[in-house]
């Protein structure tokens, strides 16, 4: 299995009867669901792609689970990946290129190192010149770095300066829990950090200091900060009060097909427009 042009990603990409991108890899099958980032004015400004996982017999498979599990050869697993995110752009263009909310894409260390490095792929150019085919620029991209190790620190570096070069934004996914530390802010430099749940939690239970270090560090290395996991009102509420930049959890959206969040912005904009008021997307200024 190769994925090295555009016709080998045809091979495997299909288009179900709505006109979404779905995924078939053996026994697998892949599908994008969104989940909504929000400012403090509650507009949305980002969605999140995360994939939803289905075995041969029609299953569930969660994808924590799928992409942990050691006996996964490492191979696969990056094309899973590679194909995953060629998924997701396509499903998100359809409905928001040419608009400021922002594409986010989870990432592994390991597949940076690949978008820039010649590891069996040939994937670098191919990248860019699938956004604009589909409208889209680099720009229009956050990288979410998830908290998994990486073996070489200064490759992984040296990759995200890379793509930053390029045009693309990064981010810092579940700050606090595992490699998402520190270190690794102090590392790659994020244009954004997200706040793990726990700190959030936390925060809610009296225990303040760690959020408070997190949106400190944030201030200081110039980047924005989006807090994850609100699952209810009062969370939201206690977040507000420390006016921080950006929202997500299912409080405010759960993960959904693309279509129901374009569905949903034009019923908000027929209400809207119905009272002579048209609504705008939030401009995502970093």
């Amino acid at each position: 299995m190769e994925l090295k042009n555009q016709s080998d990603y045809e091979r495997y990409i299909k288009q179900d009867n709505l006109g979404e991108y779905y995924v078939v890899l053996n026994q697998f099958t892949f599908h994008s669901v969104y989940q909504p980032i929000f400012d403090k004015h509650q507009r949305i400004i980002g969605m999140e792609a995360l994939l939803r996982i289905r075995g041969i017999d029609g299953s569930l498979i969660r994808p924590d689970v799928f992409l942990a599990n050691n006996g996964l050869d490492p191979y696969f697993r990056l094309c899973v990946e590679f194909l995953s995110r060629a998924m997701h752009i396509r499903n998100f263009a359809r409905c928001f290129a040419g608009t400021p909310i922002k594409l986010f894409l989870n990432v592994m260390p390991q597949t940076l190192l690949t978008l820039t490095k010649d590891m069996g792929f040939k994937d670098n150019g191919l990248l860019y010149k699938r956004l604009a085919d589909l409208g889209m620029t680099p720009s229009d991209v956050v990288f979410e770095v998830v908290e998994e190790s990486c073996g070489d620190t200064d490759l992984l570096i040296k990759a995200v300066q890379l793509m930053r070069a390029n045009g693309f934004i990064f981010a810092i996914d579940d700050f606090g829990a595992q490699h998402s530390d520190i270190a690794r802010v102090q590392q790659l430099c994020p244009d954004i950090i997200k706040i793990d749940r726990s700190y959030l939690l936390d925060y809610c239970a009296g225990e303040t200091f760690s959020i408070h270090s997190a949106v400190e560090l944030a201030a200081h290395m110039g980047a924005k900060v989006i807090i994850e996991g609100v699952e209810e009102d009062v969370q939201l509420q206690a977040m507000y009060q420390l006016d921080l930049d950006y929202y997500q959890g299912f409080y405010l959206g759960k993960p959904c097909a693309i279509h129901h969040w374009t569905d949903s912005l034009d019923r908000k904009s027929t209400r809207l427009n119905s009272s002579h008021i048209t609504i705008s997307y939030a401009v995502f200024c970093l």
